[in-house]
């Protein structure tokens, strides 16, 4: 009996030990069944339950879309509106003065220095100089048979009215440096009895030129010249200034002019056009340039954007603020729902995924409408102009335009937002206990 008995006791202990066995790996199997099979929800779940919760409170969601919208449109409408006049101002500014191009001009009276050979062999010489060119300026008076009229003659060559680009039309050759043809405003062409300017081409008239030491080193005193003939080759159109251009070499050999008061000077390479500029004025030249007008209208437009943007960023705020109550509200709503899919086995990050990709649907859809509903109402307002201009005789043109950076930095900015308002409500959906969610009424 008693070997029966200890044997009955070593069975049990035997048993006892198969079950403790039995027992572990019944514990220890589920976790690794665990962390092979569930690998959490996948990305087109989260996007489709996402997109299905604001479905449920559509309502809710169209309005948070609609103030998002409101905000990005403000936005776009305002600095698409802000770009294309500042790209057209600098277009217009540009169309007719080369941006590497410094105009220098003699106007420092306490130090003054004209364009002689010598100075522009100087200037030249400076590193970074591609070319310079010259323009005499002077008073005379033109003749064409009982007509005659006070004129500003400018001495020039064919180089200065491109770099100047000069519009004007001739007789089918061009304006030449050593011939003895002239080019004449439109307006100098009616004042000599021309209804039409270009019935002038061709015709030969009479100027008087006035000259003084500003102009030929080898005069002392001012003197005027009569009765110098020359033919008009060609008509400036667009003027308002009575004015003739005649070739630098001829008033050069025939008069003696060998100085002048301006001229351009191209740069050759733009990294060095402030020390070309600087120089220049050590030598006692007064400079300007299209690259200094242009840097002041930049810096004038990126001041208004400043503003732009900073009211930009007080509606965004309130945007956000809307997206924020909305998924706090859904939080709020959805407790319970959240708290049966943690009890199915839902991960902490797979509920932080929802609510973080709900909110950038919400900002996403809202930054897109807004976006072309700005573009398109910032157009039609251009549109608008331009026939109110055309009805009372002026002539606009598109002026909006949207670089490509500010599309990309709305794409960041509707990304951002949408992440940053997200961040809350989904970290507290995450840390949502199911039993607690599961109590939550």
């Amino acid at each position: 009996m008693k070997l029966n008995f200890f044997s009955k006791k070593n069975d049990v202990s035997l048993e006892s030990e198969a079950g403790y066995e039995k027992r572990h790996h019944a514990v220890s199997r589920p976790k690794e069944t665990w962390k092979e099979t569930h690998t959490g929800i996948s990305f087109s779940m989260i996007a489709y339950i996402s997109w299905k919760n604001l479905k449920v409170g559509k309502a809710r969601s169209i309005l948070t879309i609609g103030g998002v919208a409101l905000g990005i449109g403000i936005i776009t409408f305002l600095l698409s509106i802000g770009f294309g006049m500042q790209q057209m101002i600098v277009s217009e500014v540009t169309k007719n003065n080369p941006i590497d191009v410094i105009d220098i001009n003699n106007g420092n009276l306490d130090n003054f220095v004209s364009l002689t050979d010598d100075v522009v062999n100087k200037v030249k010489n400076i590193d970074g100089v591609k070319k310079v060119e010259r323009r005499v300026n002077t008073g005379g008076k033109i003749i064409l048979g009982e007509s005659q009229t006070d004129v500003i003659i400018y001495g020039t060559t064919s180089d200065y009215l491109d770099m100047l680009r000069v519009n004007y039309r001739d007789n089918g050759g061009s304006f030449s440096n050593d011939g003895e043809t002239a080019l004449i405003s439109d307006r100098l062409a009616n004042l000599l009895g021309f209804s039409n300017p270009y019935d002038a081409i061709g015709k030969k008239i009479v100027y008087n030129i006035a000259l003084s030491k500003e102009v030929s080193s080898s005069l002392d005193a001012e003197k005027v010249t009569d009765n110098n003939e020359i033919i008009i080759s060609g008509i400036v159109n667009n003027s308002d200034n009575t004015y003739i251009y005649l070739p630098t070499k001829m008033l050069q050999d025939k008069f003696g002019i060998d100085s002048a008061q301006d001229g351009k000077v191209v740069v050759a390479d733009m990294a060095k056009f402030d020390n070309v500029k600087q120089q220049l004025e050590q030598m006692g030249f007064v400079t300007s340039s299209i690259a200094e007008l242009i840097a002041g209208i930049n810096s004038f437009f990126s001041t208004v954007r400043v503003f732009l943007v900073v009211f930009g960023v007080i509606i965004m705020s309130i945007s956000a603020m809307g997206m924020l109550n909305t998924l706090s509200v859904s939080l709020l709503q959805r407790t319970k729902e959240i708290g049966i899919m943690k009890a199915l086995g839902t991960k902490r990050y797979d509920v932080f995924k929802m609510f973080i990709l709900e909110s950038i649907i919400i900002s996403f859809v809202g930054g897109l409408l807004g976006f072309f509903g700005g573009y398109g109402l910032a157009l039609l307002a251009n549109k608008v102009l331009i026939i109110l201009g055309k009805r009372m005789g002026t002539e606009l043109s598109y002026f909006v335009y949207v670089p490509t950076g500010f599309v990309l930095a709305i794409g960041g900015f509707v990304l951002f937002l949408g992440i940053i308002t997200g961040v809350m409500p989904a970290f507290r959906a995450a840390k949502i206990h199911a039993l607690e969610a599961l109590r939550y009424e």
